[in-house]
């Protein structure tokens, strides 16, 4: 014959007020299984179980779900986690409070550690920045706000941020800035009688010239451009302690030269139509010392015409004349007649 064991039960009460030691009771209005605490008094009562608890634990192993217990997967991970205002899901902490901060402090002196970077532990002041040891500890360093300014002359100014740093021309210097560039230029005009010095400097001089360029040292003008003026001295007027050297000279007025004037290149051009020579002998291959043999002479430009040339040949010592710059014909005197005609010939008819 079956037997049924039945405990003490309650529809409507939600938990017993006594039990004895290890009775047990269920309450279906609270889903609670209660037993009398063992060894405790009539009102030691303990939750041990039902149907509550077992309904939190109805979901699949790794997904949060409302209102039920945590229950981790397989890999001991949940999918996501909410911590009162922060949502931590994947790779991200998300704060779920409008606006809210997410606040991170470490305990007493321990340091708050990024990607193997320890930051500072505490704030620095107005306007420092983060700066690093390179050893992976980040402090808080102070931007430089000031510098010094020194000259050849004047006394030494104190540049500070937020001001304006001025590059001021004077006479023949001009200062231009542009595009995050500053710009000098120097284009100095001296008067007559007056003297300019530069010491061992690069340069370029423009105006009218008409007194004298001194330099103390060892001085390069890449260009001097004479509008107008007339540079007098020796050399060109400029007097140098040492050496100086000009890689171009140009004017558009008359330049005098007091003393020799000696070309070192190797063409030199005259645009004029008329030149008037005191001399009267021209030297053509002039320092030849030993015996001699390149040819020499004088030829006419013709424009689209050929040009002509007078020559001496010097491998023949004679000489001769062109009118199509290939064929050289002899020139003939008295001395020569006989050598070079060797046929009269009256031709035909």
């Amino acid at each position: 014959m079956a037997q049924t064991i039945q405990i003490k039960r309650s529809t409507s009460t939600a938990a017993p007020s006594s039990l004895s030691n290890g009775e047990l009771a269920y309450s279906s209005n609270s889903d609670k299984l209660f037993i009398g605490r063992p060894g405790g008094s009539t009102g030691d009562i303990d939750v041990i179980g039902g149907k509550l608890f077992t309904d939190k634990l109805d979901h699949t192993d790794g997904v949060l779900t409302a209102s039920s217990a945590i229950i981790v997967d397989a890999d001991s991970k949940i999918d996501n986690f909410n911590v009162d205002n922060l949502n931590f899901n994947g790779n991200s902490i998300t704060s779920t409070d409008a606006n809210g901060d997410i606040v991170l402090t470490p305990n007493g002196a321990g340091d708050l550690v990024l990607d193997g970077v320890n930051w500072p532990q505490a704030d620095g002041t107005t306007g420092q920045f983060l700066t690093t040891n390179g050893a992976g500890q980040l402090s808080w360093g102070t931007l430089t706000s000031s510098f010094s300014l020194a000259a050849d002359s004047g006394t030494t100014d104190t540049f500070n941020t937020g001001e304006t740093l001025t590059f001021a021309g004077g006479t023949g210097v001009d200062t231009t800035v542009t595009d995050n560039q500053i710009s000098i230029a120097i284009g100095q005009s001296v008067g007559t009688g007056d003297t300019v010095t530069f010491a061992a400097v690069n340069a370029n001089l423009t105006g009218n010239v008409t007194g004298n360029i001194t330099s103390t040292g060892t001085s390069t003008f890449s260009d001097i451009d004479v509008n107008g003026g007339a540079i007098d001295g020796t050399p060109i007027g400029v007097t140098s302690q040492s050496s100086g050297a000009f890689t171009t000279l140009t004017t558009s007025g008359d330049a005098t030269i007091g003393g020799n004037l000696t070309v070192n290149g190797t063409v030199t051009s005259v645009n004029s139509t008329t030149v008037e020579l005191g001399d009267n002998i021209i030297v053509l291959n002039s320092g030849e010392t030993g015996t001699p043999t390149a040819n020499a002479g004088i030829e006419i430009e013709r424009g689209t015409s050929t040009n002509v040339i007078m020559r001496w040949n010097e491998t023949t010592d004679k000489w001769e004349v062109t009118r199509d710059g290939i064929n050289y014909y002899v020139l003939i005197d008295t001395n020569n007649f006989e050598t070079e005609i060797t046929v009269l010939d009256g031709g035909t008819f």
